[in-house]
């Protein structure tokens, strides 16, 4: 088994404090949303993955699969790119795919392929398909469909699932959150998203948002979390831990294959 594996640096946590959600972050609450199910129809041409579909709760209105998530965390997280070298997998390792779209396009292409490995791991991190702002929104909602598509999908089949959110500011949280659980491990990623003064504001906010409205046990965290970054998890008592990026190591072994 490649050596690509990372740890997380350090916990963060503190005391839980009374907690007063802000009045105005009462529109944005979405834990009471309504679910249905859907059953794909056997004339449907499945262009678009729907099998998967069967036998989920989707969260109204824009039917988003809803990820019922779990209270672990990773002792050590896996890129979905390296998982098809083979070998021994160290207990508790889990799965994430924080890395370029291409590298794991093909486990939308084709998820029953990959599912025997992936159900070898102690769980897997949700997709991260990206919902960059520049795209449009039906994009950045299609990509977040996908990521939670996948993730119920695989939780169905047996996976252990950590939901990875991905917001895109306020206008995202109706869709972006609709299928994460409350008070369940999230894990969001900073790596290549925190690099200027402006991204770093909206990623607080975007933190703060994630934080108060689903009030997570734990938040996984994928590449550094400043200090600034920190304060709304660690002021609500929820506990942090942060995972290096492997990115550098994943190099050094596609060197030597």
């Amino acid at each position: 088994m490649s050596s690509s594996r990372c740890s997380h640096s350090e916990v963060l946590q503190a005391p839980l404090p009374n907690l007063v959600l802000p009045e105005h972050m009462g529109v944005l609450r979405t834990s009471n949303m309504e679910s249905r199910t859907i059953t794909p129809s056997k004339d449907w041409r499945d262009v678009g993955n729907w099998r998967l579909l069967n036998g989920l709760k989707l969260a109204r209105p824009y039917d988003i699969p809803i990820i019922e998530g779990c209270e672990e965390v990773p002792e050590f997280l896996e890129v979905f790119s390296e998982t098809t070298r083979g070998g021994e997998i160290k207990p508790g390792t889990w799965v994430h795919f924080y890395e370029d779209d291409q590298k794991f396009v093909r486990f939308w292409n084709n998820p029953e392929k990959y599912l025997p490995r992936l159900s070898e791991y102690s769980g897997v991190v949700s997709p991260d398909f990206s919902t960059y702002e520049n795209l449009p929104i039906c994009e950045r909602m299609h990509a977040t469909y996908k990521n939670q598509l996948l993730g119920a999908w695989l939780e169905r089949n047996g996976v252990q699932v950590i939901p990875n959110v991905r917001l895109t500011g306020r206008e995202s949280v109706s869709y972006a959150l609709a299928g994460v659980p409350s008070s369940r491990t999230l894990a969001v990623g900073t790596h290549g998203c925190i690099k200027k003064s402006n991204s770093m504001h909206q990623f607080r906010e975007e933190i703060s948002l994630i934080c108060r409205l689903k009030m997570p046990t734990d938040l996984v965290v994928y590449g550094c979390l400043p200090r600034a970054l920190r304060e709304v998890p660690l002021e609500l008592g929820i506990p942090v831990h942060v995972f290096s990026p492997d990115t550098w190591q994943r190099s050094k072994n596609r060197g030597v294959a």
